[in-house]
C-alpha cells in the first residue's frame, strides 16, 4: 500500500471519515499521544472560544459542583474508570467498517439502562430499537443492505454518533432554556464533540479499547489538573 493511502489520524480523518484500521503493529502509543495532545488542546481552545457565548445563552456549568459530593478517590473512579468505559460502550463500540448489530444493540442497551429513567417512554424507545436492530442480524438480506450503506458512508454513523455524544454533555449544564440557548448548544459543547472525534480516531484506526484508554486518560488529565488548581 503506498504511503499516501496508508491511514492517517490527522485532520484528513475529520474531514473525510473512513473504516480503514492502522497496519499491525503501527506504533499505537504514539499515535495515542499525539491525539492526547490535540485533543486536550482543541477542547481548551473551544472553550476560550465559546465560555463567555455559553454565559450569554444561559449555560451554567454544574460538573464540578456536583461532583464535590464525592471524595477524591470516589471522583477518580468515576471519571476515569466508569464515565469512560459506558460511554465508549455507549457511543463508539460499533464504530467499525463491519456493521455489527449486535454491538449497537448492546450501545442502546447500555445506554437505556444508565441514561434514561427505568420505565420511562425515552427507556422503552431505546429497548425497542435495540430489540429492532437486533432482529436484523436474523435478516441476511437486509443486513447485507444496511452492511452496504455502512461501509460506503462512514460520515453518516460517525458524524451523528460524535454530535450525540457532544450534545448530551449538556446535562453537565444549568440551562435557562430559550431559543437562543437551543441554537448555541452545539457550539456549548464543542470541546466534546472535538474530543468526540479524536476518540473515535482511536477506536477506527486502533480498537475500542484504545478509544477507552485514549477517553481514560484525557479524563484523568483534566481531573488531575482541575484538582491541582482547585
Amino acid at each position: 500500500m503506498p504511503d499516501m493511502e496508508r491511514p492517517t489520524i490527522g485532520p484528513r480523518f475529520i474531514l473525510k471519515p473512513d473504516w480503514d484500521e492502522m497496519p499491525q503493529p503501527r506504533r499505537v502509543m504514539s499515535g495515542l499521544a499525539k491525539l492526547l495532545g490535540i485533543g486536550f488542546l482543541g477542547s481548551v481552545i473551544a472553550w476560550q472560544i465559546f465560555s463567555a457565548l455559553s454565559e450569554a445563552a444561559g449555560y451554567e456549568n454544574i460538573l464540578e459542583s456536583e461532583l464535590e459530593q464525592w471524595s477524591a478517590i470516589e471522583q477518580l473512579i468515576l471519571i476515569v474508570l466508569i464515565a469512560p468505559l459506558l460511554e465508549e460502550t455507549i457511543y463508539r463500540l460499533p464504530l467499525q467498517r463491519r456493521f455489527h448489530p449486535t454491538l449497537i444493540s448492546i450501545s442502546l442497551l447500555a445506554g437505556a439502562l444508565f441514561f434514561t429513567t427505568v420505565g420511562g417512554v425515552i427507556f422503552w424507545l431505546v429497548l425497542f430499537s435495540a430489540a429492532a436492530v437486533g432482529m436484523i442480524a436474523l435478516k441476511p438480506e437486509l443486513r447485507e443492505t444496511v452492511q452496504t450503506q455502512w461501509s460506503a458512508n462512514p460520515r453518516i454513523p460517525i458524524y451523528s454518533i460524535t454530535l450525540i455524544f457532544g450534545l448530551i454533555h449538556i446535562v453537565n449544564f444549568e440551562v435557562n432554556w430559550s431559543i437562543f440557548a437551543v441554537l448555541m448548544a452545539p457550539l456549548v459543547v464543542s470541546p466534546q464533540i472535538w474530543l468526540g472525534l479524536m476518540f473515535t480516531i482511536a477506536r477506527v484506526r486502533y480498537g475500542w479499547w484504545a478509544g477507552l484508554a485514549l477517553h481514560a486518560t484525557h479524563n484523568g488529565l483534566i481531573w488531575s489538573i482541575s484538582s491541582l488548581a482547585g
